[in-house]
């Protein structure tokens, strides 16, 4: 969450002695530090300023009276920075992190709303955010000069806390007036960290399709596809779509439990409500509602018949991610039938209605479960496409990349339409980590950013002959070949390859130099 990388990236400002003075926080990865002029002042000037108790270089130094900010450089910093807008709305909420009270030694927090932005006499009449604070017992004090407004629902940082204003209030530094004093803000507007859920993949009909789903009674959305392929992103912008509906929308990822849970029904079904129930906020009720019989299935069928379903007045939008880790499993033979059969409830029973699910998976080998009891291939599925050029165009326009279409065709001949290798590249890009260069240069190899995801798919192909064999007849020319119809398929699934007819050829020259290389081509 990007709040959490605004609390890590927000520091106290102190003297040498250890005395806070006020708050800063990081905007650059190379250590870029903002905070209020009054606060360096304060300090002592910025020779005498201190961060985690080092020196700091002037950057950008304001007058107090007008442009209340200061820009340092902490040498040697190589980490995270927060995100930026230089928009926000009146009426959206804020959250910020402070420091210099002795009640909270880690910063204090503090919520409320942004009321407006006005013209300021105390500021040399430049606009000002104005802030109000949710209770009195959150009341902004000195120390918290310089600390960052995130802007809740835009998921960035979107001014720096001035001035308290009453008891229940504040004024901020909007960034538009940093940026109009400091043009180098220009390049550290790194719109990709901002809240995914804002940038969009696909043309809008693609999740108007997802979305049409998701508002049916007894809805079941299948979205399968290979390992970083965008499945998570896309089950969180149904759920949000959910959310705007009115529904009550959980996501619970297979990925998050110990693996022992799988081994026996009764607990992982105990998990699965106890999960589904947290997150609704709903009391805990299992002691009391579950109903133990001879079937866990029944038991856990009749709880969210008789008290999670009842218990909500809304549709629930129920998210399954990374559901093929429990396949290995035998509970596995218990768990598909019954989201099958709550699905099919739907059609009798008004109650299921209510249930919406959206299961996300990346493979379906060797389930042993009858097909016709099999809720991968009922309801709606869903395959997400590859990117097209005019897309990642427009990704690379959403994150103030100044590409042409040249330069989308070179990102595009290395990584193909694969949005996760897509994605990847402008983000590095765009906050100025790497070049296009660069990253063509080193992409297809272990310096690369790619290293990780590429020898994970190394590992699967070196745990079956057969397909390694078929991976090394597809990158060992450059032209596309015929190889068996079922090593193609599988290949086709972790999206190493695409056909061309009956012939397939690598996605991308990501894989086919990577492979190429370690696979003794």
């Amino acid at each position: 969450m990007n709040w959490e990388l605004v609390r890590a990236c927000t520091v106290a400002i102190a003297t040498p002695e250890g005395y806070i003075q006020g708050t800063g926080f990081f905007i650059s990865t190379n250590g870029y530090l903002l905070t209020c002029a009054h606060v360096v002042e304060s300090a002592g000037g910025w020779e005498k300023v201190r961060v985690n108790g080092q020196r700091v270089e002037l950057v950008y130094l304001g007058d107090r009276t007008r442009d209340d900010f200061a820009i340092l450089q902490l040498s040697g910093y190589q980490d995270k920075a927060v995100p930026l807008s230089l928009t926000f709305e009146p009426g959206n909420q804020f959250r910020s992190i402070g420091y210099g009270r002795s009640d909270f030694p880690e910063g204090g927090t503090i919520e409320g709303n942004i009321t407006d932005a006005n013209s300021h006499s105390g500021f040399g009449n430049l606009p000002m955010l104005r802030l109000r604070v949710m209770a009195d017992a959150q009341q902004i004090i000195g120390g918290y000069s310089g600390s960052p407004v995130f802007d809740i629902q835009l998921q960035a940082v979107v001014g720096m806390i001035a001035a308290y204003d009453n008891t229940q209030g504040g004024l901020a530094v909007p960034l538009t007036t940093i940026h109009k004093n400091w043009a180098e803000l220009s390049s550290l507007l790194h719109r990709e960290l901002t809240s995914e859920l804002e940038f969009p993949f696909f043309d809008q009909a693609f999740y108007v399709d997802c979305y049409k789903e998701v508002k049916k009674p007894g809805a079941l959305i299948r979205v399968k596809a290979p390992l970083r392929w965008g499945k998570t992103y896309l089950m969180k912008q149904i759920l949000d779509y959910g959310t705007q509906q009115g529904y009550q929308a959980v996501r619970v990822d297979f990925q998050e439990p110990e693996k022992e849970i799988f081994n026996t029904l009764k607990p992982f079904w105990q998990w699965f409500c106890a999960r589904i129930v947290r997150e609704l906020n709903l009391p805990d009720k299992l002691a009391e509602k579950w109903k133990s019989t001879v079937s866990a299935n029944l038991d856990c069928t009749n709880y969210f018949e008789e008290y999670l379903l009842p218990a909500i007045n809304s549709p629930l939008v129920l998210a399954l991610d990374n559901v093929d880790v429990m396949f290995s499993y035998h509970i596995a033979c218990n768990f598909l039938p019954l989201l099958r059969a709550w699905h099919e409830k739907a059609i009798t029973k008004p109650i299921w209605q209510k249930l919406r699910l959206v299961i996300a998976y990346s493979k379906e080998d060797n389930i042993p479960i009858d097909t016709k009891k099999s809720p991968l291939n009922v309801g709606k599925g869903i395959e997400i496409p590859e990117l097209n050029q005019s897309q990642v165009q427009n990704l690379a326009q959403r994150l103030q990349l100044s590409w042409n279409g040249e330069q989308v065709v070179q990102l595009m001949a290395m990584v193909g339409g694969h949005p996760w290798l897509v994605k990847e590249a402008l983000y590095k890009i765009a906050r100025c980590e790497l070049t296009l260069k660069e990253l063509l240069t080193i992409a297809p190899t272990q310096e690369g950013l790619y290293s990780d995801h590429l020898l994970d798919q190394l590992s699967i192909l070196q745990d079956n002959p057969e397909l390694k064999q078929a991976m090394k007849q597809v990158v060992i020319t450059n032209s596309p070949v015929r190889i068996d119809s079922d090593k193609a398929s599988r290949l086709r699934n972790m999206r190493l390859v695409k056909f061309t007819g009956n012939d397939v050829l690598p996605l991308c020259d990501l894989y086919r130099l990577y492979f190429r290389d370690r696979l003794g081509v």
